[in-house]
């Protein structure tokens, strides 16, 4: 038994490193335009997070400089104060922001598409700094924790953990919302996925509660970080979609593997729909189907869409029925389903020419292209 033990290791060994290869090739690598893309984004996000410092910093020393006027240090009222009992534990407040920031880490290294969940974390991330960056320093508050410290030195260089008038709003509170976003767009989408994103959140809730009563900010401070976090994701993700994925832009990270293809376990027949419904063609060139099949129309353009399944090539563009002998008849209608232009039959209803495109049921030996006239 150790003899085969021994024979078998390296050869497990040799496969391990064959398909972290296989997984680098395949996911993560990328070409010179993305690279400067990533590269960009990671400049603008350690600007904002050391411009972020730089204004906590001028906020301690502003509150220093309130409590010396006052000649005394005091809290604001807080209701949640008064039900969540104070407690002496700073550490677990970094320790929740490892609990939330390590599983994720672990989501972008297994995602097959790790390098678009790494940008949409960073640029989610970046604004919520930029948007702390106009407000810790604007408006200063007494610190709610009676033992914080106060920043002396320079303030383009001092960097304190849980300095005095650090306050609005909460940077613990950002990550951890921002990590339990990612879980949400990016988990996967069966019950193993769900009971993590679910986890997820209940790390963050328990995060925000133990900032609360460590007293290292006001609850304002924390509920903040909660609408803003998910305002800065869901911007940043109508910007991806509108400016990177429906122009077939960075498309090593986008689509790593092939475009239209979201996961390993996605069918040919899924990736062309979602090339179909974004206006891409196989390259990731973008195009417009209306503006396609007007042209044809108009004798402008060859009818050649840039489908290379023959089942929804009948389903972009269908040719006039032959039925009709008159001219006004050969062109088709127009109909849109799911972002995706076809010729309606005039004598069928729109509901059975739409049953008939994009329908699941096909008959076994069949396609669309066996239902087309000549």
């Amino acid at each position: 038994m150790p003899k085969l033990v021994s024979i078998r290791a390296p050869e497990m060994g040799r496969r391990c490193v064959a398909f972290a290869w296989r997984r680098i090739r395949r996911n993560w690598w990328l070409d010179r335009k993305c690279i400067g893309f990533l590269v960009g984004i990671g400049i603008v996000f350690g600007l904002s997070y050391y411009f972020m410092n730089v204004m906590a910093n001028v906020a301690s020393q502003r509150s220093k400089l309130i409590e010396d006027a006052l000649g005394t240090r005091f809290t604001l009222p807080d209701v949640f104060f008064g039900f969540i009992g104070f407690v002496e534990l700073l550490w677990m407040t970094d320790m929740f922001d490892a609990l939330m920031f390590v599983p994720t880490a672990a989501l972008v290294m297994s995602h097959e598409r790790p390098w678009r969940v790494v940008s949409r974390l960073l640029l989610a991330w970046g604004l919520a700094s930029l948007i702390r960056i106009t407000t810790v320093a604007i408006t200063s508050v007494p610190d709610p924790r009676p033992s914080c410290q106060y920043v002396s030195g320079n303030v383009f260089t001092a960097f304190t953990l849980h300095r005095c008038g650090d306050a609005i709003y909460s940077g613990h509170t950002l990550i951890f919302v921002v990590c339990a976003m990612v879980w949400t767009s990016f988990a996967p989408k069966n019950v193993v996925g769900r009971v993590l994103t679910t986890c997820a959140w209940g790390l963050c809730v328990a995060g925000s509660l133990i900032v609360i009563a460590n007293r290292a900010h006001y609850t304002i401070d924390v509920l903040l970080a909660w609408y803003i976090a998910p305002g800065a994701w869901y911007t940043v993700a109508w910007f991806w979609y509108w400016q990177v994925t429906k122009k077939g832009r960075l498309l090593r990270i986008e689509f790593p593997v092939e475009v239209g293809r979201h996961r390993d376990s996605d069918t040919p027949e899924m990736c062309q729909r979602r090339r179909v419904q974004l206006g891409l063609t196989r390259d990731g060139t973008p195009y417009d189907p209306v503006a396609l099949y007007l042209n044809t129309m108009r004798g402008e353009a060859e009818l050649t869409p840039p489908m290379e399944n023959a089942q929804f090539e009948d389903s972009l563009l269908r040719p006039a029925n032959e039925k009709s002998n008159s001219p006004e008849s050969e062109v088709p209608m127009l109909a849109m389903k799911d972002s995706c232009v076809v010729a309606v039959d005039p004598a069928s209803s729109l509901d059975d020419q739409f049953d008939e495109d994009f329908g699941p049921e096909q008959q076994p030996g069949s396609s669309s292209r066996d239902r087309t006239h000549p």
